[in-house]
Order: C-alpha cells, then structure tokens, then sequence
C-alpha cells in the first residue's frame, strides 16, 4: 500500500462519523441546524488537526523510508535527543537490572557458602555442580577438583553401592536420608558422612538433586567404642554369672558333704554304743 493510500484511508475513517451526523441531521432533524453546524466544525477542526499530525509525524517518515529502500533518497533523518536519550534511559535500566541480578545471585551464592554443614548440588547423572566452603574444609579438596565429577569418585568402593540405590531414588523423585557414606579425603583418609538429599524439579522433570551432609566420624567412633564397652559388659556379665553359678554349685556341694558327714557322725555314734567302743569319730 502506497502512503498516499494510507493516508487517504485515513483521513476517509476520521470523516464517515462526521457524514453519518450530518445524514442524521438531514433525514431526522429537518436539516443542519446551528448546533450541528458547531459540532460539525470543531469534528472538521480535530479532523485537519489529526491530518496534519499524521502528515509530519508518519506520512515524512514513511516517505524517507519508501525513497531510501529504492535507493532514490537518503532515507530516514537520524534520531532527534529525545529519541538518544529514551535509548540511554533504557540502557541504564538494563544495566541496572543486570548489576542487581548480579548481586542477588552473589548474596544466595555467599549464604550457601556459608552453611556449616556440606551442601552439594548434583545433577541428574550425579555429578557435581555446586559444592559450599564447608565441604571443601571438611575433605580437604579445592572447588576446581571437585566441580563437574561425579560424586561417586569420592565415595570408598565398599559403600558406592548404597549411593547407587540412593541416586536411583532420588531420579525417580524421591527423598532419602540419613544416608552414611564412607568418604576418600584429599589427604587420602577416609570419613564417614551422613546426607540427605532431595530432587530437585524443572518442568515437571527431575533434573538433578540437593544433598547436605555432615561429618559423623566422631559419632561413629563413639558408637563404636559404646558398642565395645556393652560387649565387654555382656563379657563380664556372662563371667560373672558363672562365677557365681560356680560358688552356688560349690556350696550346694559343701553342704551336702556337712550332711553327710553329720549322718556318718551319727551312725558312728549308733555303733560305738551298740558296740561298746571308746574311740572318737576322726574330724
């Protein structure tokens, strides 16, 4: 559509509810009257107002853009002040934008990094996308060492098992805790460690998992030495009820042997004087 074309259709929308009034005013009013004429000309007054706007603020323009794209003008005039400096209102807001996205994600980043206790962040395959300061201190690792490997290499053979289960569950969203694992240090020790993890959901779909943990090897070796002492209670116990079964059974049998001597005692008795003997019984 040529601007022309689009100008005409213009101005023809701003005239047709000027001529519907004046068909009214014919048909029902008897003819044009003074107050029509009034409303007819301030509605003729916004009319070439409107024209003339859409002259210098779309018809140049459009004008300008036509010639340029036929190679036969120099195309639209460049940006007036107002135009730079909306663009430059703009730019500020976005980098401004940015800058406090910038430093919400650096506070949520430092309030992880400092929990106390390890945090880890886990994709869907279990490999290691974020890991807190409290992790790093408890196995001794730096945060390029660990970034991107699968967990599962920290984990000592014996116990990698029962994280495959856990990381199963965990894929099919579901929870898990109080899951020990048996951990290799940087030092090339080991330590115990107790998680619990949860999925982590995008769309619907698992997309990876959430595990905090904390160091139980203290816990454990209390456990352990709990678990000794009841043992060696048990032991002395078990001992101890023997010793004493020992001792009953021994003065069971010396009470036995006082009644039987006191019955010895008295059949010698019954004999030495049926018998007539004067010798004592030995004991």
């Amino acid at each position: 559509m040529s601007v022309l074309k689009l100008t005409s259709a213009i101005a023809l929308a701003l005239t047709l509810p000027l001529l519907a009034l004046l068909a009214l005013s014919v048909f029902y009013a008897g003819g044009l009257n003074a107050q029509l004429a009034v409303a007819g000309a301030v509605a003729l007054a916004f009319q070439a107002a409107a024209y003339l706007v859409l002259s210098r603020e779309i018809i140049k323009p459009l004008k300008a853009l036509a010639s340029a794209s036929k190679g036969k003008g120099p195309g639209l005039p460049p940006p007036g002040r107002r135009f730079l400096t909306e663009i430059e209102s703009i730019k500020s807001y976005v980098l401004s934008a940015g800058a406090l996205l910038d430093e919400y994600r650096e506070q949520h980043r430092t309030l992880l990094m400092s929990i106390p206790d390890i945090l880890l962040e886990l994709d869907n395959s279990g490999s290691i996308l974020f890991v807190n300061k409290a992790a790093l201190d408890m196995t001794g690792y730096s945060e390029d060492e660990v970034l991107g490997r699968p967990f599962q290499e920290l984990i000592e053979t014996e116990w990698k098992p029962r994280w495959h289960s856990t990381l199963a569950l965990l894929q099919g969203g579901e929870a898990a805790s109080n899951i020990d694992l048996k951990l290799v240090l940087a030092s090339g020790s080991s330590s115990f460690f107790e998680f619990n993890a949860v999925p982590l959901w995008k769309e619907g779909d698992v997309m990876g998992c959430c595990c905090v943990g904390r160091d139980i090897e203290e816990r454990r070796k209390i456990i352990t030495e709990l678990e000794a002492a009841r043992r060696h209670a048990e032991e002395a116990s078990a001992k101890l009820k023997k010793t004493v079964n020992d001792l009953e059974e021994f003065s069971l049998l010396a009470v036995r042997r006082e009644l039987k001597m006191q019955e010895l005692r008295e059949m010698f008795v019954r004999l030495k004087e049926d018998h007539e003997i004067n010798k004592e019984f030995p004991g």
